[in-house]
């Protein structure tokens, strides 16, 4: 849609006014959450999928074959299996919820089909929380593959090119992928605490708070809905509320963002992004990972930044890398200031909702009639 795009100011914001407002931490973080590569010596933080979850797994997806349904039909009350749903709480809360990310292992691929894995892996998405659009046409569960296009294009999104992705967050509480192909060569998953990074901001460049704090506009990429701007207000890069400190960082979406409003970054701004780029690269602070098919691996959008190196396809369409992805909303995953998940009070969107979809009703509209059918059935 084509709207006016007007030249943000900071001190008109009522965003910044919120942000300012709010105490910052200043002290180090020494929870499970503040984790260095020297934390991971061996591979004993990843979850094995256990017989009993098997089990229950193969006789899900039977019962949803025999039933005829498909990934649109498929609801949490659909997918019957109460040890594996117990196993992915403790999960959430454990791995995903204080150290920020995890991975689950040994789900047979290459016993099913890609529409079961893919029933089962929105079936799964729904005993983790609720799954939300990943772009303006509605995707809840999204194709992670080359479709050749150019990373450096405006509008363009990562996850449809097999350019090298740098760290960032999504737009979710948390992101998951399953991988169903891996590349030839190159597609290193790659994760680093957004706490740990800030742990050593505080140590080498507490003068830079101030703007990390106030934060950065962000281009939407022409995926904006009727009720929100091409580009946001200001969002803080770190958020402290009630004792939880969050990230949110996606240098591309702020570069075009001031692009289309054709304004540079000051000196300033161009310096604290610059360290971050720096800091989120650091080997004492990174760890990498190659997803085989099969392997499951979700991450905590607020707690941790996530990357990918880039990759060298395969020559035949069915062996090209091929990743299925899940953006899940979480119940209680973190205290999250109103600006910083740019809760729209009018619509009820905020960033937790994902990416809205095009013509969909506003969130708090469609939360109501959820209600409604709920108290007449």
């Amino acid at each position: 849609m084509n709207k006016a795009i007007t030249i943000p100011s900071p001190l008109a914001s009522p965003a910044v006014r919120q942000a300012a407002l709010r105490p910052r931490r200043l002290s180090p973080v020494d929870d499970e959450s503040a984790w260095t590569a020297d934390t991971f010596r061996s591979d004993d933080w990843i979850r094995h999928l256990s017989d009993t979850h098997l089990r229950e797994i193969d006789g899900a997806i039977a019962k949803l074959v025999r039933r005829g349904r498909a990934l649109e039909t498929v609801t949490r009350h659909d997918f019957e299996a109460p040890a594996f749903a117990t196993f992915l709480q403790e999960f959430i809360h454990r791995d995903i919820g204080r150290r920020g990310f995890g991975m689950l292992r040994g789900f047979p691929s290459d016993k099913y089909s890609c529409e079961e894995i893919e029933m089962f892996f929105w079936g799964m998405g729904t005993l983790m929380g609720k799954c939300v659009s990943q772009n303006a046409d509605g995707d809840r569960l999204g194709h992670v593959r080359d479709q050749g296009r150019d990373y450096d294009a405006l509008n363009v999104r990562g996850y449809q090119t097999q350019a090298h992705l740098p760290f960032h967050c999504d737009p979710s509480d948390v992101v998951g992928l399953f991988c169903l192909n891996k590349a030839r060569a190159g597609g290193l998953s790659s994760v680093v605490s957004g706490i740990s990074m800030y742990n050593v901001l505080l140590r080498e460049k507490p003068q830079y708070l101030d703007l990390l704090y106030r934060g950065f506009l962000y281009d939407r990429r022409g995926e904006e809905t009727e009720y929100q701007a091409p580009i946001s207000d200001f969002v803080p890069a770190y958020s402290y509320l009630d004792g939880d400190l969050s990230i949110r960082y996606v240098r591309k979406s702020m570069e075009t963002a001031q692009q289309k409003l054709q304004v540079p970054f000051t000196d300033e701004e161009r310096e604290v992004l610059d360290y971050m780029e720096d800091l989120s690269r650091r080997e004492d602070l990174v760890y990498s990972m190659m997803l085989e098919p099969g392997d499951m691996q979700f991450c905590n959008n607020y707690l941790v930044l996530h990357s990918r190196t880039q990759y060298e396809d395969h020559e035949k369409p069915e062996d090209k890398r091929h990743m299925l992805r899940l953006w899940v909303q979480i119940p209680d995953i973190r205290k999250l200031a109103p600006e910083f998940i740019e809760l729209h009070a009018g619509s009820g969107w905020s960033r937790r909702e994902g990416i809205p979809a095009r013509n969909a009703p506003m969130p708090i509209l469609a939360e109501a009639a959820r209600s409604l059918e709920g108290a007449t059935t």
